[in-house]
């Protein structure tokens, strides 16, 4: 189950007419409109790290994870570096999204109220119909490629290390917003296409794998009957 922390108009919007936003990832990288609980300026990439230690020799037929993206060795020579690190960015396409949350409890309801003025929250209890739903709505111009938990990193991330390969959409630094428990679906568009814009869209159908959940008024939380 999923757990979806909206403004109370919205909420009534989506089980009224199936209504919904999907944002964008480069779009969030704007803390000027989103602010700093929403917004995050590193949206989409992440930096991997490697420290070269004592000693580590570069050369035309010897290829170094980071270093090797650095520095172009030819011919007969060779390189060697010591107490060096290399920082490499990873950075991956705009593309749409719909964020989430893979826990709920009171006290993460309130952080949410404080923070974005959330008073509302609508549990998703088939994340695999919601997702085809709106994958449908949007075929024409987007498609799914992956519904996945969001990995909460250090700010750079050791090259060898199993967060190194994430696809850096799902990917974000642990010290600012691990207090989230994102979870996030992304759509890549279709097609050559200019700047992504954030998209209202309405997926009707998506309605039967939900249900209002919770409301919040003056710190005191209220459940809807299931």
């Amino acid at each position: 189950m999923l757990y979806k922390f909206i403004e109370r108009d919205h909420l009534n919007s989506f089980f009224n007419n199936g209504c919904l936003r999907l944002g964008t990832l480069y779009d969030f990288k704007d803390t000027i409109l989103h602010g700093e609980t929403r917004g995050d300026t590193s949206e989409a990439e992440h930096h991997l790290i490697r420290d070269a230690g004592e000693s580590l020799i570069l050369s035309p037929k010897k290829y170094e994870p980071l270093f090797s993206e650095m520095f172009d060795v030819q011919g007969v020579g060779e390189i060697t570096f010591s107490n060096l690190s290399i920082v490499a960015p990873r950075k991956t396409e705009d593309a749409f999204i719909f964020c989430s949350s893979y826990i709920f409890n009171e006290k993460l309801f309130r952080k949410w109220l404080h923070e974005e003025n959330l008073d509302s929250c609508y549990k998703i209890s088939n994340p695999r119909g919601f997702f085809s739903e709106i994958s449908k709505a949007i075929e024409s111009s987007a498609y799914f490629y992956a519904n996945l938990n969001i990995t909460y990193t250090e700010e750079y991330i050791e090259y060898n290390s199993a967060e190194a390969s994430l696809n850096p959409a799902f990917t974000k630094h642990k010290e600012k917003y691990d207090w989230q428990f994102e979870n996030r679906s992304v759509w890549p568009a279709k097609g050559p296409y200019g700047n992504l814009k954030p998209w209202i869209i309405h997926a009707p159908k998506a309605i039967q794998y939900c249900r209002p959940f919770a409301s919040i008024d003056d710190e005191s939380v209220a459940y809807y009957k299931a």
